[in-house]
């Protein structure tokens, strides 16, 4: 089965990285918001160790986190430069476990708390994005990216993402990552999260539930985060 899905991850690879929908894409004020697609190099896909592309290690993850987009293609580079200084699987590993984000910090320390000692990281969890390529520049926020139609043209992609784990609960880091799954599998959803989550705080499917949540650093009460956090091992 890991090989199954490891080939079929390598096609979506390939695919990914013939798309062109976001690499010239413009706001309605015309503003770059294009993207760089990082998968027309595969091989340099394949080698940026973070949680969020460590893909070929989690395949079979009951659990998959989906985020919004990865942020400034310049932090990619650099990981994967110094990731080919020294190009070993220890390397890997220990490049994974010395990322500090705020993000990354706080998404464990949500899931570890509400798990009561299932899980003591997230090293085992598939995680990915909404959208899948690169911001330019180095921002992460501002009118430098079209979250709405990247989102959506990316949809096919985090679709076969889904199909190839098989994943038994996803959760969607925010709002853009719930707005992905809305059109994939066509349920709705607030005009904003904060609704969204009282109004639908867990979505079933036939083979898996959706859990929205709060973005882990965002301004929100822990035990408004820990309320979305435990239902997760309550479905467990």
């Amino acid at each position: 089965m890991v090989i199954i899905k490891t080939k079929l991850f390598d096609e979506l690879i390939s695919d990914m990285g013939k798309c062109e929908k976001c690499i010239s894409m413009h706001s309605k004020n015309n503003v770059d918001c294009s993207l760089i697609n990082i998968y027309e190099n595969s091989k340099f896909a394949k080698e940026i160790p973070s949680i969020w592309t460590d893909w070929y290690n989690r395949l079979d993850s009951k659990i998959m986190i989906i985020g919004q987009d990865w942020g400034p293609f310049e932090d990619m580079k650099k990981l994967n430069e110094k990731y080919l200084e020294n190009p070993t699987g220890e390397n890997w590993v220990q490049l994974i476990e010395t990322e500090n984000s705020l993000t990354k910090k706080q998404l464990t320390k949500y899931l570890v708390e509400s798990s009561n000692g299932k899980i003591t990281s997230i090293k085992d969890i598939y995680i990915t994005n909404a959208i899948m390529c690169g911001r330019k520049g180095n921002n992460y926020r501002g009118n430098n990216i079209n979250l709405k139609w990247s989102t959506l043209n990316c949809k096919e992609f985090l679709l076969r993402q889904i199909e190839i784990v098989k994943p038994k609960i996803i959760l969607a880091l925010g709002y853009y990552p719930l707005y992905s799954l809305s059109n994939i599998y066509d349920f709705k959803i607030e005009k904003n999260l904060t609704k969204t989550i009282e109004k639908y705080p867990i979505i079933e499917k036939e083979d898996f539930i959706i859990v929205p949540l709060y973005h882990p650093v965002a301004q929100i009460t822990k035990e408004k985060q820990m309320e979305q956090y435990n239902r997760i091992w309550n479905y467990i």
